[in-house]
């Protein structure tokens, strides 16, 4: 059993079970030997104490570690405002020659600008009376940390609809001509498209089925033979791919073009981009916990929100990846 779970047994226990639960070996070993004395010499300290809130918010992080991937790939920068604008410049401008002697003219560059509203996203954790009255903290648990993974695929999911069909969706794009799934040889095509819109790709995000058909591809093979081993003995299709370094994400959207490796010509397989040019998210609040001001009793109505705002600043920046 979790620590969490202990805490929770302890909270909601009479007082005999608490004093048998101080005294079991495991109940210490899990707890740990410093929160054991605290519960030893304040037996009731559980209940006015941050113990539990910082236990249940530890295991709702933990519930987001298993989807976590644009967080790592794309800049977050925080924010006090309800909207944030960006003001952009031109792309790939070029200094003018000029003749000897003669006057170096003011060369202006045109402006736009770009507002990232801030959205409220928010879930509420399946936890009944029925749960806390029949002990079953471990389910508790469970609801936890699916709520935490709720709230980090809505990061994912806006992110990858921002990429592939909001306002400011990424332009460019190729075909994977290699055959009816990604190959090794469909990731240089993309590079090249980027750097002629002179950016410097450095990040390849994968669906979970192109990451499988990669670790198919006879080229990683034939490197493991090579003496690269990751590929063979970890299934991972290493640090970086061509430069590029490779993240899967399993979040889905029904909005076409769809994040999906299917064999329908619409499916997006796989996007190279810029990570510091492409876009950013806007973190106004990051993930929180509301309604939870009584560590015991108001597990059953607590929730969890985030406040972000995310969108693609170079559409130029990146390359998608579509079925053949």
């Amino acid at each position: 059993m979790s620590k969490l779970t202990k805490l929770l047994e302890f909270g909601f226990a009479g007082n005999s079970e608490r004093t048998r639960l101080l005294n079991k070996e495991s109940f210490i070993n899990t707890v740990g030997k410093d929160i054991h004395k605290l519960l030893q010499s304040e037996r009731t300290a559980i209940n006015d104490s941050t113990l539990v809130q910082e236990e249940v918010y530890k295991t709702v992080i933990e519930g987001t570690e298993p989807v976590k991937c644009v967080r790592e790939i794309m800049p977050i920068i925080n924010t006090n405002s309800y909207s944030v604008r960006f003001v952009k410049g031109e792309d790939g401008t070029y200094a003018n020659k000029i003749a000897e002697g003669a006057k170096i003219e003011i060369d202006t560059q045109e402006y736009s600008k770009q507002d990232i509203t801030i959205d409220k996203y928010g879930v509420r954790p399946l936890i009944t009376n029925e749960l806390i009255e029949d002990a079953l903290f471990d389910v508790v648990e469970l609801e936890l940390k699916k709520a935490g993974a709720r709230m980090e695929n809505a990061l994912n999911r806006q992110v990858l609809y921002q990429m592939l069909q909001g306002t400011s969706a990424i332009s460019t794009n190729t075909l994977n001509p290699a055959g009816p799934h990604i190959a090794i040889s469909d990731i240089p095509l993309a590079i090249s498209k980027i750097k002629k819109c002179n950016y410097m790709p450095d990040t390849l995000l994968l669906h979970p089925t192109a990451e499988g058909y990669l670790l198919q591809d006879s080229n990683l093979a034939y490197v493991s033979y090579a003496g690269t081993p990751g590929a063979l003995r970890q299934g991972d299709v290493g640090k970086t791919i061509m430069g590029l370094k490779p993240y899967a994400c399993s979040a889905t959207d029904a909005a076409s073009p769809t994040w999906d490796d299917t064999t329908a010509g619409s499916d997006v397989t796989a996007i190279a981009f810029s990570k510091n040019d492409l876009g950013v998210i806007c973190m106004r609040r990051d993930l929180t916990i509301e309604q939870y001001d009584d560590p015991i009793h108001d597990l059953i109505g607590i929730s969890l929100t985030m406040r972000f705002g995310t969108d693609v600043l170079n559409e130029s920046a990146g390359c998608i990846v579509y079925h053949k």
